[in-house]
Order: C-alpha cells, then sequence, then structure tokens
C-alpha cells in the first residue's frame, strides 16, 4: 500500500470503478489517502474517514511538501499571476490543505506550492494555519456550512451530509473524526447526559449525527430539510446516543 495526495479540487469516492455509482465519500485538495490497488483508470483507495472505495487515478499524485494551511474560506482562487483579474486556475473548498509561503514584498497573497512544483498565488485570508481548536472553533466551524445543500458523501460548501459536517468542523481543528455516523466511529469520545451536554457535543441516531451548539439547539445535514440547519436538539426522535470528548475546552 502506498500513500497519495489528492490533486482536485475535491474527489469522489465511489462504491464501484466507474464514473456511475454511489458515492461514498469525498476527499479534498492536500489530504492523503492509503492505494489499496487500481481498476482500470480508478485506483482503490481508503479515505482517512476510513471509508474504502474507488476514485479516479487522474486525481492523485505523489505528496511533495506537507500542507501547511488549511482554507478557511468557502471558496479560494489559484491564480497564476498576483491579481484577481485572472481567470483562476482551480478553486479549492473549505478544508483543502495547501503548502503555503510568504513574501514580505506581496501584502494580499500567498504563494500555493503544488506537488508539481508549478507555484500559484491564493489571498493570504483565504488560509490559516492549522490549530488545535476549541469548543467555539468547533461550533463556529461547523456553523460556517449553515445552508450548504445537502450531498451524500459531500464534504465541502458546495454539498455536504450529516457526517461530513462533524468531520470537517472537527477536523478543521486537528481531530480526526470516522465516517461512518455510529458512535464507535468518534475516538477519543465517551458517552454523557442530556443535562450535561456542551457546545460541540454530538448526538447520535439511527444512520444519522448532529452537533449540539448550545441553548438547547443542534446544527446538521438534514436530507429532509435539504441542507444545513440548526434545529431545537429535541426535535428528532429515535436519539441513540450522546458523546462528548473529555479533554476538549
Amino acid at each position: 500500500m502506498t500513500r497519495k495526495m489528492i490533486i482536485a479540487p475535491f474527489a469522489s469516492v465511489v462504491e464501484e470503478p466507474e464514473l456511475i455509482s454511489q458515492q461514498l465519500d469525498e476527499m479534498l485538495y492536500g489530504e492523503t489517502c492509503e492505494v489499496l490497488g487500481e481498476n482500470g483508470s480508478f485506483a482503490h483507495v481508503r479515505t482517512n474517514g476510513g471509508i474504502d472505495g474507488f476514485t479516479e487515478k487522474k486525481n492523485l499524485y505523489e505528496m511533495l511538501h506537507e500542507p501547511t494551511r488549511v482554507v478557511c474560506k468557502p471558496f479560494a482562487d489559484l491564480l497564476c499571476e498576483s491579481r484577481d483579474c485572472f481567470r483562476p486556475m482551480m478553486t479549492l473548498p473549505r478544508g483543502s490543505m495547501v503548502d503555503v509561503g510568504y513574501s514580505h514584498e506581496e501584502k494580499k497573497y500567498a504563494f500555493a506550492v503544488l506537488p508539481s512544483y508549478r507555484i500559484w498565488y491564493i489571498q493570504q485570508t483565504a488560509v490559516r494555519p492549522f490549530r488545535a481548536g476549541n469548543r467555539k472553533d468547533i461550533v463556529e466551524d461547523a456553523l460556517s456550512y449553515l445552508g450548504t445543500q445537502y450531498r451524500w458523501g459531500g464534504r465541502t460548501p458546495a454539498g455536504i451530509d450529516c457526517s461530513g459536517l462533524v468531520m470537517m468542523a472537527y477536523g478543521m481543528n486537528g481531530i480526526r473524526l470516522g465516517r461512518k455516523p455510529v458512535p464507535e466511529s468518534a475516538d477519543g469520545f465517551v458517552k454523557t447526559e442530556k443535562e450535561n451536554l456542551k457546545p460541540g457535543d454530538l448526538l447520535y441516531y439511527p444512520w444519522h449525527v448532529a452537533m449540539y451548539i448550545g441553548n438547547g439547539k443542534m446544527i446538521h445535514s438534514s436530507s429532509t430539510a435539504g441542507g444545513v440547519v440548526v434545529a431545537d436538539a429535541d426535535s428528532r426522535p429515535e436519539l441513540l446516543c450522546m458523546m462528548t470528548k473529555p479533554d476538549l475546552e
């Protein structure tokens, strides 16, 4: 098995090695995955969320440098020149990871170094350093997807599902969660009770997960509502359990 980097803005991971197949997950630019094998134009991969599936081989590249920044705006353009009048060469969604450099002479743009050694420009305000976030940061990152349409297996502002939402909110703050919406996937979490809920805690239902954000409210990506919405924390039946991360401030 080898590890390769995602070089598409986002790469669909599907159930079968064909273009028309159920989507299982998405991988974002700068992430890595395990390559388990090949099947024609597809690679058999295992995502960081623990999902085995297939993605097109053109989405993968040998890793050059470790990323140094994460995209924090909904979308960030990569430009061939440090002027915004040029057509974007690529547009990266929130959560993409890039190797970024800076110059004292360039006040607005940073340099994004691609695995191919090509250097493009990205707005400095579109990226931030990796951080070990707290509960407030995690809730803020979850709320940044508010209004995003529902997409099965999605993880971007173009479309996101329930587990994708909590994965991104925690992942943007240095905490990796599994993809499958069951309590066992929440590594490092323990069960909690309703009276002890804190912002950022996770609410698990049959094949669904939401995040408690405080004041009796939760945020989740709902296929019924068509996207990411805030709702009353007790508005959904069949609550299985509530999970908290004890070491999170």
